[in-house]
């Protein structure tokens, strides 16, 4: 697992190194408000959350999100649910100049877990019940001189029993 995490970091940031024109200023300075959606991870955990974000300098973006998941399941008293509801904010870095650029971040969301129906216990990507947790993110981000985004990458919980997802980011800064 940590090979496939450190293979994935080496080619995202040669991927960039090779991709980038050293003349090209970033677009994070033209664009610095943005609103992107994050889908399966951004806040993390939710399969899709929403973000605002503020480029405060061309290397530091700074991020808040809201998101959730759920799960129905079944058990012998019936069905139910159990769904998790995420908050989060964080901060990315980039490569101060790169309009495609490796990204690396830290984040923090808080967690509230509900089960409805079911007197089965369980938990929703980790978490069984309410809480908060750091994670950090590596990957990529892409932003156009127009303001399209585009960003993947993987995020991996500090907190244990939570496992790691990958990601995608589409968005918009103006």
């Amino acid at each position: 697992m940590r090979r496939t995490f450190l293979a994935v970091a080496v080619l995202l940031v040669a991927s960039g190194i090779l991709a980038q024109d050293a003349t090209a200023q970033s677009n994070r300075m033209k664009h610095q408000i943005g609103l992107h959606i994050g889908l399966l991870g951004d806040p993390y955990p939710t399969l899709v959350g929403f973000n605002a974000n503020y480029n405060a300098m061309d290397w530091l973006r700074v991020t808040a999100g809201y998101g959730s998941i759920s799960a129905d399941v079944t058990d012998v008293t019936g069905t139910g649910t159990f769904k998790a509801t995420t908050i989060g904010f964080g901060a990315r870095l980039f490569v101060p100049d790169w309009n495609f650029t490796p990204v690396g971040g830290i984040s923090w969301a808080t967690v509230s877990v509900t089960v409805s129906g079911t007197a089965l216990l369980g938990d929703v990507a980790g978490f069984s019940a309410n809480g908060s947790h750091m994670y950090a993110t590596i990957g990529f981000d892409w932003q156009t001189g127009m303001g399209f985004s585009l960003g993947g990458g993987y995020n991996m919980s500090f907190k244990s029993g939570v496992p790691g997802v990958p990601y995608i980011n589409l968005g918009w800064y103006f």
